[in-house]
């Protein structure tokens, strides 16, 4: 895999014997993940020192400026729409990729697969979210959960289901079940995740209740595991752990499409369901992966035909010792890789969940009216003609999201990773679905339902 063949003839080449760094040694973390580790231990200890430092030393500074800028505007997001200001912001930001960059370390050191499927698993995780944040703002949601559902706690709410259904996974692999009967496996999460959302979250009589309880892993298994659907052979090479998260996901993106579906049915009775935005904004987005698709589609088979993966180097092979290759196979291999990596499918799904953000957002601004509330979001559509309050100037954060799109195929053209750092490949575009996709599909719903 990576670039083993071209990479080892280049080091010849150049008579490069420099011995493994500790960088890519997966039993070490690397500096600037202990640095991540260090900046997520200082931000979620802050809140609490601010608050004792107020409490004993009568110094509420530190816990004024959080409180402000952070617990208030959470509160306000539960009970309304709430505007983000540039120090949540700057936080959420810094908390982000800090927590991209601790939890690949973790992932490498538990042994979780870096595969892309993977990413492909944690999916229906991200569409959960996105459905459940918009059964929020219909107000479907009973006063005492709704909170759990707006954000930055979605995010950790999420993770939280995510690390239940590894840690049951997990569990059950090690139980004295039979190789023959490991395909329950991923199921037993399932029951858990839906029994359990279905006493936390939903208010369904008992009967309603019992009948999704069975019919919601009856469809799982139908569509995951019956021998008349494709998907059972496709999803064939992917383990417990990957089939667990996605059957989970799924389920959980059922129960909450249900609440939507019905509330959806209560907006077109009274003519407030307006269905041509998603043609706008998922179809749209399409016709431009597809340029992209077509130009390294070619450069990206080649390469998966001999055995490697865009962008990520052989095992111990540092980017040291990469950025020290010489010789023209080598040249010519790294050619083919950039232009790979816009046909490279993770690539791509980062670039389509940008143009998704970016069109949800020039047409519930531009066309339907809305606010924008982001502070980045909101100057840029200041520079393009909007007013202080967020509304107009859509285009231009359209036109943004179309250059960042281009940047990210860009830096994954460019960029490689070691070995070590496939987690942290994969989570980068986590994180990018989470800033661009996540956001659009909210925005799309909210304009389909009218919320």
């Amino acid at each position: 895999m990576g670039e083993s063949k071209v990479d080892s003839i280049s080091s010849q080449d150049a008579d490069i014997e420099e011995p493994l760094s500790k960088s890519s040694s997966n039993d070490q973390f690397a500096q600037y993940e202990l640095v991540a580790f260090t900046i997520i231990g200082i931000g979620l200890a802050l809140p609490g020192i601010g608050y004792l430092l107020g409490f004993f030393a009568d110094a509420w500074l530190i816990w004024d400026i959080v409180d402000a800028n952070i617990i208030q505007p959470i509160i306000g997001e539960g009970g309304g729409d709430s505007s983000y200001n540039p120090v949540d912001t700057a936080a959420y930001s810094i908390l982000l990729v800090a927590f991209i960059v601790s939890l690949s370390a973790w992932l490498r050191e538990w042994g979780v697969s870096n595969e892309d499927r993977m990413l492909y698993s944690l999916l229906p995780w991200v569409l959960w979210a996105v459905l459940v944040e918009v059964s929020e703002d219909a107000g479907l949601f009973a006063a005492d959960v709704d909170s759990w559902f707006v954000s930055p706690i979605i995010h950790f709410h999420t993770a939280g289901w995510i690390v239940l259904t590894g840690i049951l996974a997990n569990f059950m692999t090690k139980t004295s079940i039979g190789m023959e009967k490991k395909w329950l496996v991923p199921f037993m999460p399932l029951i858990i995740l839906v029994a359990g959302q279905l006493l936390l979250f939903y208010e369904y009589n008992s009967i309603q209740s019992m009948g999704l309880f069975l019919m919601i892993p009856l469809l799982c298994f139908f569509i995951f595991e019956s021998e008349k659907m494709m998907l059972k052979e496709k999803l064939g090479d992917w383990n417990l752990l990957e089939r667990s998260l996605l059957y989970s996901g799924f389920s959980a993106c059922i129960l909450a499409t249900i609440g939507l579906i019905q509330f959806a049915q209560t907006q077109y009775d009274v003519d407030e369901l307006t269905l041509w935005p998603a043609l706008v904004v998922l179809l749209f987005p399409v016709l431009f992966v597809l340029m992209l698709h077509h130009r390294g589609k070619e450069a990206y088979g080649s390469l998966i035909e001999d055995g490697y993966i865009p962008g990520v180097l052989d095992e111990g092979t540092t980017l040291n010792q990469w950025e020290n290759f010489e010789g023209e196979e080598h040249e010519a291999h790294e050619k083919l890789v950039r232009r790979a990596a816009f046909s490279t499918p993770i690539v791509l799904l980062a670039v389509y969940g940008q143009l998704v953000d970016g069109f949800a957002s020039w047409v519930g601004v531009d066309i339907f009216g809305y606010s924008e509330k982001h502070v980045l979001s909101s100057l840029v559509m200041q520079l393009s003609g909007g007013t202080e309050s967020g509304a107009g100037g859509g285009w231009g954060f359209l036109v943004v999201k179309m250059l960042l799109a281009l940047v990210i195929v860009l830096f994954f053209a460019e960029w490689r990773f070691e070995r070590r750092q496939c987690h942290l490949r994969l989570l980068v575009i986590l994180g990018l679905l989470t800033v661009g996709l996540a956001p659009g599909l909210r925005d799309l719903g909210r304009l389909m339902l009218g919320v």
